[in-house]
C-alpha cells in the first residue's frame, strides 16, 4: 500500500461528518479533496501551500468535484497559518496531514523546510482536539528532505514521551523511501 492510500485509510476510520481538517501542503489538491469528501457538507477544511500553482490546482480539483464550498484556500507558508489560526481553532481540529517536500512538477527550489516545519507542527498540537490525527509524510530524497526528516522525527519522538501515540510507517526500499508519521493526540 502507498503511504498516501495508507493516510487516506486512517483518515477515513477517523473522520466523521462535520469535522474539521487542514491540509497544511495541498499540492495538486489529491489530501485537500479527500478530506473534503469525507467532512461532509457539514465539515470545513483549510488547504494552504505557499504556490499559487498549488492553490489553483487544488481548486480545480475542489470545483470539478462540487466540492469547493467546504474548503477555505490559503497560499502562504504552513506555520504563519496555522499560528493565526490557533486562537479560533485551538483544540477544534480533528485532522491535519503535511505531504513534505516539493510540488511535484514545479520549482523544485521551492520546498518545505524543517524550520518553518518543526513551528507547523508544534502549532498542529495545539490546534488538534483530543483524539485528534496527526498524519505527516516526508520524503528524504531531495535537498533538505533528510533534515526535514529528522526534524519530524524528533518532534514524533518528542510528541510519544509527552503522552500521545505515535506510530512510523516506513515502506521496504533500498533507497531512501518516504516515511509516514501518524501522532494521535491524548
Amino acid at each position: 500500500m502507498r503511504l498516501t492510500e495508507k493516510v487516506h485509510t486512517i483518515l477515513t476510520n477517523h473522520l466523521q461528518q462535520g469535522d474539521q481538517a487542514i491540509d497544511a501542503t495541498a499540492g495538486n489538491g489529491y489530501d485537500t479533496l479527500f478530506l473534503a469528501e469525507q467532512v461532509g457538507p457539514s465539515g470545513k477544511v483549510i488547504a494552504i501551500d505557499i504556490q499559487d500553482c498549488a492553490i489553483r490546482s487544488t481548486q480545480e480539483k475542489l470545483d470539478s468535484a462540487g466540492l469547493i464550498d467546504r474548503v477555505r484556500l490559503v497560499a502562504d507558508d504552513h506555520a504563519l497559518v496555522l499560528r493565526k489560526l490557533i486562537e479560533a481553532n485551538r483544540e477544534k481540529i480533528a485532522a491535519i496531514t503535511f505531504n513534505l517536500g516539493y510540488l511535484p512538477g514545479s520549482d523544485k527550489s521551492i520546498q518545505t523546510h524543517a524550520e518553518s516545519t518543526e513551528e507547523a507542527l508544534a502549532v498542529s498540537i495545539q490546534l488538534l482536539c483530543p483524539g485528534g490525527c496527526l498524519c505527516v509524510t516526508t520524503y528524504r530524497g531531495h535537498s533538505g528532505g533528510a533534515a526535514e526528516a529528522e526534524t519530524v522525527e524528533a518532534f514524533m519522538r518528542k510528541s510519544q514521551t509527552e503522552g500521545h501515540t505515535v506510530d512510523c510507517y516506513i515502506p521496504e526500499s533500498s533507497n531512501s523511501p518516504p516515511i509516514l508519521w501518524v501522532l494521535k493526540k491524548s
